[in-house]
């Protein structure tokens, strides 16, 4: 192994390709570029959405095989993780909760050949034919390719009526929801997260009311969709970004609508549910698991100039088909790229999808 320095990259030469982001996107688009013997860095706090801001009680709601870190010889799977560690090998079908779940990105971090950067990006621009990105640490990489593979945390969505609650927490924050006792709480929206914070709030002493303009859709799936249906969507992004622009507006209209687990139509029979905005001064926290807004000005991380150059569709930069935005050389894959590739793409399975395609394109 090199220093420290060169590990970090520091003063070094150009980068081929920085990915940015640690989740599973970033994660699995740099096995696919291990595995292939490209040279690549990736920078990011990995998996921090499931080890930091997922509640510990839950399960996730994808099944086992499409909730695995992608590698092109399935290297990962949870069902590999499970047999090394003495568990029941389980279904591919199954669900996993969520301590096994980071027991399992554990797992991976440790078994995975390259270094992972911790840090976040700072700011990114273009100085010519590259780019050079500073991160919050001070340190400036330069990078002749650039994939954003950033996940939701910059694009926490809390509607306005909320802006008078005496505190307002959405529900990604879920450390700080869990640390709530005795408090008279809110909780708004009509979808898991929604469903798993009452659940928690409830187990810890507070006083909970729900707040949901329509009736809940209790159902296995995250998508209100037959499963058939859902499996074929989950397949079908590269013919999605092939429908027209309006096409893509009503199916959007359909597979928006999110779903509860069918065993929280039990647990919430007795939680008081207003259909219209209650009084918020008689609320101590307000939690707003209302989802996420993927919009170009909320990645503070790019560089004004860089933002303003790039062409836009539905707020979000334009990607052709192979995920490269209109500023050559600059990628964006994950859930922002929903509109383009379609709802796979707010689950971990599209990596499976994005990270074969894209590894081969960088790799040229």
């Amino acid at each position: 192994m090199g220093s420290m320095a060169e590990k970090l990259g520091v003063g070094k030469h150009m980068i081929p390709v920085l990915i940015v982001g640690a989740g599973p996107y970033g994660l699995s688009l740099a096995n696919y570029m291990s595995a292939m013997g490209q040279e690549f860095k990736i920078i990011g706090k990995p998996m921090e959405l499931w080890k930091e801001h997922t509640f510990s009680d839950a399960s996730l709601r994808s099944e086992m095989a499409t909730s695995e870190i992608a590698h092109p010889q399935n290297e990962y799977s949870i069902q590999n993780f499970r047999s090394q560690n003495d568990f029941d090998r389980g279904k591919p079908s199954d669900r996993i909760n969520v301590r096994e779940y980071r027991q399992y990105v554990d797992w991976v971090l440790d078994a995975i050949p390259y270094d992972i950067q911790p840090e976040y990006l700072a700011n990114l621009s273009q100085k010519g034919d590259y780019f050079e990105a500073k991160l919050e640490s001070g340190e400036t990489l330069k990078a002749k390719q650039v994939v954003i593979a950033t996940g939701v945390a910059h694009h926490l969505k809390i509607p306005a009526e909320f802006s008078n609650a005496k505190d307002v927490i959405h529900s990604y924050y879920t450390q700080e929801i869990e640390a709530l006792k005795g408090k008279k709480v809110l909780v708004v929206g009509a979808g898991q997260s929604a469903a798993e914070a009452m659940e928690i709030c409830r187990k810890n002493e507070n006083l909970v009311h729900w707040y949901a303009r329509k009736e809940p859709r209790f159902y296995s799936e995250p998508l209100d969709l037959p499963k058939w249906i859902f499996n074929l969507v989950v397949k079908s992004a590269g013919l999605f970004r092939r429908l027209p622009h309006r096409l893509i507006q009503y199916l959007f209209s359909i597979f928006s609508a999110t779903t509860m687990t069918p065993d929280h139509k039990i647990k919430l029979a007795d939680v008081n549910r207003f259909s219209s905005l209650p009084d918020l001064s008689n609320y101590d926290h307000v939690i707003s698991a209302t989802g996420y807004k993927y919009t170009l000005n909320h990645m503070n991380f790019l560089a004004d100039e860089l933002r303003d150059s790039l062409e836009m569709r539905a707020a979000m930069p334009r990607i052709d088909k192979n995920f490269m935005s209109s500023m050559r050389d600059l990628y964006f894959i994950g859930p922002s790229t929903e509109m383009f590739f379609g709802p796979p793409m707010k689950f971990m399975i599209g990596s499976q999808y994005v990270a074969p395609r894209l590894s081969k394109l960088l790799a040229r």
